[in-house]
């Protein structure tokens, strides 16, 4: 600093002569005072924000926990404090304002500092930026934009700075002046390769259909923040658990020829993990490791998208096999990996018709951050939902008027057959990605319960998303009461119904104790079902505690009470008792437990109480049950 004389004025700006001002202290710099003081406005603003438009906040955090693993309760403090500046810097309110322009109307009044107040007033023109650190100097840097190039200088107020020279980082900026200060602190990632987080970045950008990566970063900065740790783990072949040597070496083949192409690495990635999962399936013989290269290449170029699409003929000819061998591979693997390819592309198709792989492009592929290998287990492929989260289709926040029109076009749905039915549904959710009775409804047109069970649990993420984590915690005691939860509801019992049939009942258990949890009142009739998973479980005591809750004058409860009787205490007095309140409420039960009667092929989808039908529906769901109590026949036979 040049010499300043006592009597003249302050340079900070106050007004004071500078003996009165910052020469009071001589050893205190101007910039300290500043950056001190900005310090204090930055942390200012954080509680602004919080006592005024804390629900505003909270509900957009809601939003963006919904898609973002959040591991420990320190990791959920760091990401509402970053959400909570980002929110208050660039995020609309209701009123087209945002909540730093309120920030600054409240406060620039108030500050004494004329040369505070400037700055202040300029943090209107906030800014993202993912960079490299060029130089460092105790708490100022010199940076670099990764997209532009351009280099300026940054401070760092109210903390030590670690981050290392050369490091990749991410960040918040508002202007100090002719430079910047970070809000709060650069965030670094020394173990990323700069290079991959900027073309993660642009991948992302493009994918969303944005103009500008910048412009995809202000928008997504929260998910990206979240997101980049994840990318330094790509896949290592080497490590992969291969059935054998042969396998490995088409995925090395694979990958060293579609690098040469250019084609990005997380796309790659995923053409490795399809690969891997085949090998899993199908042990086959391979003679010419060239061919099933090709093959791979040609079915992932049909789901993701690439700069350069290929035919099998022009295929056949890069790799120096047939066109007919790359047809007959490709068709084995498209068969093997369907399920694969089908969550991969968040879309179903129906029975009698091809993928329209002719449209892949439009498909927002998932990055490299979902995919991960641990001991050789192929972990489930991101749904094309969550990938699609990045695009300007799928954002947060959703307007009334979309979500009014996909639940009419739903109500219209249920009331129509055929395809379009389910075309209805796929409009609703590409105007409301959050309905959850759209998937539902495309869950009837699936191939196997395996792709139904993708799209219920799709069901269910997009109810919690729609409802919101407060609303589950304000209403839980009385959901079906509430009409917007309904089909959130839905969702979650055709899942719990599934998992059911796949035998996955502890999981199936888990969701029906969850529903009745949410709704004890049980308008869905899940306590029936929970009832045999308990039994199947063997554990009886839930299962009689269920009942004990649920009594109800019914033949569902009169002979459920009676089969645990027969389990605990075999063919007694109480027993034969049981047995007749329970033929009185439904007597013709005893013909399909005995085998006088065969269970239809099709369950009834009405039935009356003390009806045929209700006995139908009673044994399809129960006779398993029944059939491990020996002499069970003969006794109810003896018992008039």
């Amino acid at each position: 600093m040049e010499k300043i004389n006592r009597n003249d004025p302050c340079p900070c700006g106050s007004g004071k002569k500078y003996k009165k001002c910052c020469g009071a202290n001589e050893a205190i710099s101007i910039s300290e005072i500043l950056e001190g003081e900005i310090d204090d406005l930055q942390k200012q603003l954080i509680h602004f924000a919080v006592y005024h438009y804390g629900h505003d906040i909270q509900e957009d955090f809601e939003a963006f926990g919904t898609f973002t693993d959040i591991d420990n309760e320190q990791e959920l403090h760091f990401y509402e404090l970053i959400h909570t500046i980002w929110f208050s810097l660039f995020e609309e309110l209701e009123d087209g304002d945002t909540i730093i322009k309120k920030f600054i109307a409240s406060e620039t009044g108030k500050i004494k500092r004329p040369k505070l107040k400037q700055i202040l007033q300029t943090w209107t023109n906030a800014r993202t930026i993912a960079g490299q650190v060029i130089t460092l100097e105790n708490n100022k840097m010199t940076i670099e934009d990764g997209f532009t190039g351009e280099q300026m200088d940054a401070v760092v107020t109210g903390m030590p700075v670690t981050i290392e020279e050369g490091s990749f980082f991410v960040g918040l900026l508002v202007p100090y002046e002719q430079d910047y200060v970070f809000f709060p602190s650069p965030f670094d990632l020394p173990d990323i390769e700069p290079e991959h987080a900027f073309q993660y970045i642009k991948d992302g950008s493009n994918g969303a259909d944005y103009d500008s990566p910048q412009d995809y970063l202000t928008d997504f900065f929260m998910e990206v923040l979240s997101e980049l740790p994840m990318i330094g783990g790509l896949l290592d072949i080497d490590e992969m658990e291969w059935p054998a040597p042969i396998y490995k070496e088409v995925a090395d083949i694979f990958k060293n020829r579609l690098d040469a192409f250019g084609v990005p690495t997380p796309i790659v990635d995923t053409g490795v993990i399809l690969w891997l999962n085949f090998c899993l399936k199908k042990q086959k013989r391979i003679q010419n490791p060239y061919l099933y290269v090709a093959a791979l290449h040609y079915l992932l170029s049909t789901i993701a998208p690439m700069e350069k699409v290929f035919t099998q003929k022009e295929l056949a000819e890069l790799y120096e096999v047939s066109p007919g061998g790359i047809s007959s591979i490709y068709s084995e693997l498209e068969s093997a990996l369907s399920s694969e390819i089908t969550e991969l592309m968040g879309f179903v198709f129906d029975a009698d018709e091809d993928p329209p792989f002719e449209e892949a492009t439009v498909i927002e592929f998932p990055k490299s951050r979902s995919i991960n290998v641990v001991d050789s287990n192929v972990q489930t492929l991101p749904s094309a939902e969550k990938a699609a989260k990045k695009g300007k289709s799928t954002s947060r926040k959703i307007s009334r008027s979309a979500q009014e029109r996909a639940r009419n076009m739903i109500y219209d749905a249920m009331q129509t057959e055929g395809k379009h039915r389910y075309k209805l549904a796929e409009e609703a959710l590409k105007l409301n990605p959050n309905c959850a009775d759209a998937y539902v409804i495309l869950a009837e047109k699936t191939k196997s319960l395996e792709e139904a069970i993708l799209l219920f649990e799709k069901g269910i993420q997009a109810g919690e998303r729609e409802l919101g984590k407060a609303f589950f915690k304000e209403n839980s005691g009385y959901f079906w009461g509430l009409v917007e939860t309904r089909p959130f509801m839905r969702a979650k019992l055709h899942y719990a119904e599934s998992l059911s049939l796949l035998e996955k009942i502890p999981e199936a258990a888990k969701q029906y104790e969850e529903l009745l949890e949410l709704n004890p009142m049980d308008n869905q009739g899940v306590r029936y079902s929970l009832f045999v998973a308990y039994i199947d479980l063997g554990e009886m005591n839930k299962a009689r505690a269920l009942l004990e809750q649920y009594e109800e004058e019914s033949a569902q409860y009169y002979y459920n009470k009676l089969l645990l009787e027969l389990h605990d205490n075999g063919f007694t007095a109480n027993a034969a008792k049981l047995l007749k309140a329970a033929k009185k409420e439904n007597k013709h039960v005893i013909a399909y437990l005995t085998g006088r009667k065969r269970l239809p092929a099709y369950t009834p989808e009405f039935f009356g109480f003390g009806d045929e039908n209700e006995a139908i529906v009673y044994a399809d769901m129960h006779l398993h049950l029944w059939r491990k109590i020996e002499g069970l026949q003969e006794w109810l036979k003896s018992i008039k």
